[in-house]
């Protein structure tokens, strides 16, 4: 993969994690984002903290995504992605027939994540 390539994908996943945890701050309506956790066992005025503190998470991994690009976060990114897809069958089974693809298109991130992990040169290189 060129630089201009890993470039691209990067660029890409960044766009989706910011946007990911900015949407998770209220754009999009936090009472469905929250009914969608319910099936966690935790006090519904914890659902909230979780809520946050997974758009923080999502944001975090934009901004790394674009200002540190290493394997580890790669490996780590795969590893959250794998923890939140497993959490959401659990929680959203249905999410996985949904025509827009919620879930499925973590399937496609993992595979980004793995030519990034793939074709990183050296460590830290852009």
């Amino acid at each position: 993969m060129t630089y201009e390539e890993q470039r691209a994908v990067r660029s890409c996943l960044a766009l989706i994690w910011l946007i990911t945890g900015i949407l998770s701050f209220g754009l999009y309506p936090v009472e469905d984002s929250l009914l969608m956790l319910e099936g966690l066992p935790l006090p519904f005025g914890a659902l909230f903290w979780v809520l946050y503190a997974a758009a923080t998470l999502d944001i975090v991994m934009g901004v790394l995504t674009l200002r540190w690009p290493r394997r580890e976060l790669w490996v780590a990114q795969a590893v959250l992605i794998i923890s939140y897809s497993l959490l959401a069958t659990w929680l959203v089974p249905q999410f996985w027939l949904h025509p827009c693809g919620p879930l499925l298109k973590n399937v496609a991130i993992l595979v980004l994540l793995w030519l990034l992990y793939r074709h990183q040169s050296q460590p830290g290189a852009a």
